[in-house]
């Protein structure tokens, strides 16, 4: 096996200010990757995340997108690909979440959830798939989530937008995947990001409540789903197509 596994790759990946998406881009340019890190409106996070891939001696570059409009998805794609030089690697993370129960939710807020977290990665992905298919190869990985999979309370909205990612993900691994592109989805537990940790203080008792499913008794590190996340890219799991692969702890296997 190489030191740096995907030595060479050019790489987009969305939502890297902080998160899962930052560890994602961080840890690609470690092992090699050379990195377009898409950020939203944390502009100190984005910057952080650059620091640490141009500190691993790749190149990179990135800014930040407003996904509230999913136009400007296909526009990250086409500037990340204008400066990597091509595009090797799609990592769609980018993610909004909105906590409150089914009939309190606006019509602005439905719109909103779907445009970052369906319409963008629907519309990054057409774009990420023109310059692949001309290739003939290429990798896309979409982060979905186990809320895809299970009905959760005060969560309905998100659900459904991230169960759009899985099913997605299927259909462009069926279509893509004779041209030699493959599209595949990692669905985390819960991951304990500045967000995440943020949701937990603000409702007192609902970690504990989580951790009562998840049998290993800990939340997930985004470090942990970068290191997932970069297998399910690397050359090793090259037959790996249309998978949805859960790193939950458990939580969805009882």
């Amino acid at each position: 096996m190489p030191d740096k596994r995907i030595e060479g790759q050019r790489t987009i990946v969305s939502g890297a200010s902080s998160g899962i998406g930052a560890a994602i881009a961080k840890r690609f340019a470690v092992e090699g990757a050379s990195v377009w890190a898409a950020g939203g409106s944390n502009a100190e996070g984005l910057e952080r995340t650059l620091e640490a891939c141009t500190g691993a001696g790749v190149k990179a570059g990135g800014k930040g997108y407003d996904l509230s409009d999913s136009n400007n998805a296909a526009t990250l794609i086409q500037e990340g690909a204008a400066f990597l030089g091509g595009l090797d690697i799609f990592v769609s993370c980018a993610g909004a979440r909105n906590h409150k129960p089914l009939t309190e939710f606006s019509g602005e807020e439905v719109n909103f959830l779907f445009e970052v977290n369906a319409k963008s990665p629907f519309r990054a992905s057409i774009e990420a798939a023109k310059i692949m298919m001309a290739q003939k190869s290429g990798r896309i990985l979409i982060i979905g989530s186990i809320h895809a999979m299970i009905g959760v309370e005060d969560n309905s909205l998100y659900c459904t937008t991230k169960a759009s990612n899985h099913n997605m993900t299927r259909a462009l691994a069926t279509e893509l995947g004779p041209h030699g592109i493959r599209v595949n989805c990692l669905a985390p537990g819960t991951t304990v990001t500045d967000r995440v940790q943020k949701i937990h203080d603000n409702r007192p008792g609902y970690a504990e409540s989580k951790l009562e499913n998840i049998s290993v008794k800990r939340f997930a590190t985004p470090e942990e789903m970068a290191g997932v996340a970069l297998f399910m890219v690397s050359g090793e799991n090259d037959f790996m197509n249309g998978a949805i692969v859960t790193s939950d702890g458990g939580t969805t296997a009882a």
